[in-house]
């Protein structure tokens, strides 16, 4: 008999999920445990396994479509055994979920049916997606808006960002047309934006002008030097891309500070596309006389923090199929560095955390990436004597260190479109001094 298997809660109070990239087709043998789909619900994803082995004999929930718990998502059984029908029972518990989600609004009173004498359908309710209703939220949009602007029943991220531009468009938006490829043949193209921690450093301020310099909108995290912020803020705006600036105590554990960041970027430049994990602090000494503070605060600057950043925003990016994630390591944690052991370990530990968040993320569009510099001409390198300079060089086969910009231009590919097939790698920027 067919095993049919069913979305079940991923955590207490879930109702839904959508359903991501099928790994699998129909007809296709698979073994227990073998990864099915990926489901991405409003606080996590997870991925579905087989619970049997067999040939998958149907495929019932559609990529992309966001289903109710209960839903049946496919079936498995041996060669030849008929695909059990499910239609009936999963358009009741869609059905039902429908009007419990949407309250029994009727779309007719949004003026989309037709008000002849011909019978009309009971009632046509809408629904929205997770992402949706928390961006509605953000602007202030009532959602029934939306689905009377786009005329559908399920109302996804997309369609309030094309409300709010149509709402500010010096002209008339265009009026829906049934066929579903004219709003994507009238929308504009995605104006991507990144949020940049710590990005009044040399290396911080050279990524966010390399990104500004590609047409991404950025968001200048930094905190304390707000004249830098300002100043360099108004430099981006002036090549005619968003800019806002950010301040905030990311290792201050008393609130969620994290999760406020990403949430004050997407409310005020509209979403989030690519974080860049760039904030760090030394703290050096050597490890017989290095205290708790110092190694916890270290620790806490250069792990913890991308930690929070990644858990806040990789399902904004997860929900909306597409994000970048760069982490800015060190070479001192690849080769190890004397007097600088916490700095270090924090450094190889966001090297082990970037490929644990590829591995997690892939599937869901959202790549990740560690850029690892050697020495960089910055301001902690600016306090070093000639000699010591001297010294260095001669270990560098490029005989220099390396430019800001150098860095930043790869920080740029990494958050790119070309780069989607690239995840979880880890990238030395150092002259050759570590091959």
């Amino acid at each position: 008999m067919a095993t049919i298997l069913k979305l079940s809660k991923l955590y207490e109070n879930m109702d839904e999920a959508t359903v991501g990239h099928w790994q699998v087709e129909v007809g296709q043998t698979v073994k227990q445990g073998d990864l099915l789909v990926e489901l991405i619900a409003d606080k996590t994803n997870a991925e579905l396994e087989a619970t049997v082995g067999g040939v998958v004999l149907a495929i019932y929930a559609q990529e992309k479509s966001l289903v109710p718990v209960g839903y049946a998502l496919c079936a498995i059984g041996k060669p030849g055994e008929a695909a059990p029908d499910v239609r009936k029972q999963n358009e009741e518990l869609l059905a039902s979920h429908n009007q419990e989600a949407s309250g029994g609004i009727d779309l007719s009173s949004l003026g989309l049916g037709s008000a002849g004498s011909d019978p009309a359908p009971a009632k046509a309710s809408f629904r929205a997606a997770p992402a949706a209703k928390a961006f509605a939220r953000q602007k202030g949009v009532e959602l029934s808006d939306v689905a009377a602007f786009c005329g559908r029943e399920m109302v996804h991220r997309k369609d309030v960002e094309d409300y709010l531009a149509s709402k500010s468009s010096p002209t008339p938006a265009p009026a829906p047309a049934p066929a579903p490829a004219a709003p994507v043949a009238s929308a504009a193209p995605v104006a991507r934006i990144a949020l940049v921690t710590g990005a009044t450093g040399g290396i911080g301020s050279a990524i966010a002008r390399k990104l500004a310099s590609k047409g991404v909108g950025i968001a200048l995290h930094y905190r304390r030097d707000s004249s830098a912020a300002e100043s360099l803020c108004a430099e981006i705006r002036g090549m005619g891309v968003a800019c806002e600036t950010f301040q905030a105590d990311l290792t201050n554990t008393e609130t969620d500070v994290c999760k406020e960041l990403v949430d004050a970027v997407v409310a005020r430049l509209g979403r989030l596309d690519i974080l860049v994990n760039n904030a760090g602090i030394l703290n050096d000494a050597t490890v017989s006389f290095m205290s708790d503070e110092q190694w916890d605060s270290t620790l806490a600057m250069n792990l913890s923090v991308p930690f929070r950043l990644v858990r806040a925003s990789g399902m904004v990016m997860a929900r909306q199929r597409w994000g970048r994630i760069v982490n800015i390591t060190s070479d001192a944690g690849r080769m190890g560095s004397a007097n600088r052991s916490n700095y270090a370990a924090a450094k190889e530990g966001l090297v082990g955390f970037t490929r644990s968040i590829a591995r997690e993320l892939a599937g869901l569009g959202v790549r990740a990436n560690a850029v690892s510099p050697g020495f960089v001409e910055t301001s902690m390198t600016a306090g070093l004597s000639e000699k010591r300079r001297a010294d260095l060089y001669r270990e560098i086969p490029c005989r220099r260190f390396a430019r800001p910009e150098e860095v930043a231009s790869l920080v740029a590919f990494l958050s790119s479109e070309e780069s989607d097939y690239i995840t979880g790698q880890v990238i030395s920027i150092n002259g050759g001094l570590c091959m």
